[in-house]
């Protein structure tokens, strides 16, 4: 007797003999760091629950020629393993894993429809009523183009406009790499004023934060754009009923910044990827963290050493004697100690108070002198008590800045990576702090822990945003930490694209 069809909604772990009827929704491949391919697929059956499946890379060759978006199989006999990729395509709590006894029979099944969409409206997105890890189906009428940047070069093309839908709220949209060259290509060849419907599907949504607004954009692998295609439903339906209120969109009008160089001002590359928060709000973190803050720095903090280290002449670890030679732990042999600053310091804002440690090449900033000419002076008018701290230092106090610093929740403290003293970036910044109040019942969630997994498929990667530069001091070069290796693409996990952040570590700790 042949096993009865079961439905997608059924499918767990408790078995691999599932037979199910099915129309391939999606199809893409993704490339993994070892140059090696794998096939992603989205199913949909007849109830309209989909599922996400995955042919690993040995077996492409032989199910590649079998499957086609818009297609409909009988299939059965899969590995079934947990969806738990970084950002879902679906929101099964499984996967499916083909395997060397997967069968897959093309079959005609009208009954499963051939153009599905589960379009996430507008609304929805912006009273937050989304699972931030979960990509979505959005449609959009282009209102506005607000940045175009074409680099085709290294696939860093961005291309920024605003959308609305029939609930006539508007949200930011923002297209990466091939996609934005796509749009960009139909953009520029469509001579005559137009108005454009954009569906993107398998979008991804980012929530406000941090003084970003919220936005829809592409995932690096898996989403699809289609554009002004009246023969998708969604879009005609769209179109029909937005036609007289679009603008017109002329290609003639499209500025399109050419160069490499980032288009974001320097207060953006200063709370680029940072917690825009007070300090009351920094005091209950519980992990290590980037924020930007207002503080007044008030008076200096009296610890277990002064106020300056014995630094390497070669870079800014701490040096200790070792085999007889003065070294750092980068094994650099200095012929003597090079004075650096490393200063905790109260900083204030308002009733709230935290501890910053401020290191050389800040301090050099705000004081002026460097901590060599600063300890030499020491020693002309005769004082060798390395604990005197010079009232030179004072030159830091009473100043109000704006500070980019790493909260450690192991020392209670902010290790300062850089500062803006001007008046407009501190009003910037208090300005964010007013906004919070707006963005604040969105959810925003964490990236989860990678847990080790066995399974046979790779990660669907979200595009990774563009991550300005620091500056480099002249004084003293910033320290990064390394991020976290990405994991191999034949493992099941999507990755994250949250890099780890500079801290400042230059004692040598």
């Amino acid at each position: 007797m042949a096993r009865p069809i079961e439905f997608v909604m059924d499918i767990n772990d408790s078995k691999d003999l599932w037979k199910i009827v099915v129309r391939c929704r999606h199809l893409w491949t993704v490339r993994s760091s070892s140059n090696k391919e794998h096939l992603e697929l989205i199913l949909l059956d007849s109830k309209l629950d989909m599922i996400q499946a995955i042919v690993p890379s040995h077996l492409v060759s032989k199910y590649v020629g079998d499957l086609a978006v818009g297609a409909s199989y009988i299939m059965q006999n899969f590995k079934v393993s947990n969806n738990d990729f970084s950002f879902k395509s679906t929101t099964h709590g499984y996967k499916l894993v083909f395997c060397g006894s997967t069968y897959v029979k093309k079959t005609e099944l009208p009954e499963i429809p051939i153009d599905y969409f589960n379009i996430l409206g507008l609304a929805s997105i912006v009273d937050g009523k989304f699972q931030p890890n979960v990509l979505v189906d959005v449609v959009g009428g282009v209102t506005e183009i607000l940045q175009t940047q074409i680099n085709s070069d290294n696939n860093k093309s961005k291309f920024v406009f605003m959308i609305t839908d029939m609930s006539k709220i508007v949200v930011q949209c923002t297209l990466w790499g091939n996609f934005a060259l796509q749009f960009y290509e139909y953009y520029k060849n469509h001579g005559e004023d137009v108005n454009i419907v954009v569906l993107l599907q398998n979008a991804r949504i980012k929530a406000a934060k941090g003084g970003f607004p919220l936005n829809v954009s592409n995932a690096w692998s898996g989403t699809k754009l289609i554009i002004n295609d009246i023969s998708n439903v969604e879009i005609k339906k769209l179109k029909d009923s937005l036609n007289a209120e679009l603008p017109k969109l002329s290609s003639s009008s499209l500025q399109v910044e050419t160069t490499q160089t980032s288009q974001y001002s320097d207060f953006d590359k200063f709370i680029w990827k940072a917690e825009v928060i007070s300090l009351a709000e920094i005091a209950m973190l519980k992990q290590e963290t980037t924020c930007v803050t207002i503080a007044k720095l008030e008076k200096f903090e009296v610890g277990n050493s002064g106020w300056y280290y014995d630094g390497c002449a070669e870079c800014t670890k701490s040096v200790a004697i070792k085999d007889g030679k003065l070294k750092c732990y980068a094994n650099h042999i200095s012929s003597e100690p090079v004075p650096r600053y490393k200063l905790e310091v109260l900083g204030v804002d308002g009733k709230f108070k935290s501890r910053f440690v401020f290191w050389d090449s800040d301090c050099f900033k705000l004081i002026g002198k460097s901590a060599l000419q600063m300890k030499n002076e020491l020693v002309e008018a005769g004082e060798d008590n390395p604990l005197e701290f010079p009232f030179g230092l004072d030159a830091m106090l009473k100043k109000e800045l704006a500070i980019r610093a790493v909260f450690q929740p192991k020392f209670n403290r902010l290790s300062v990576i850089s500062f803006e003293d001007d008046e407009d970036s501190r009003k910037k910044v208090k300005d964010t702090f007013k906004s919070h109040e707006d963005v604040s019942k969105i959810p925003i969630s964490l990236a989860s822990s990678q847990d080790d997994m066995k399974s046979l498929s790779e990660p669907l990667s979200v595009f990774a945003d563009f991550d300005p530069n620091a500056a480099n001091s002249v004084m003293t070069p910033c320290k990064r930490i390394n991020p976290e290796a990405s994991e191999d693409v034949e493992s099941v996990q999507l990755s994250s694209t949250k890099t780890m952040k500079p801290v400042k570590k230059e004692d040598g700790r």
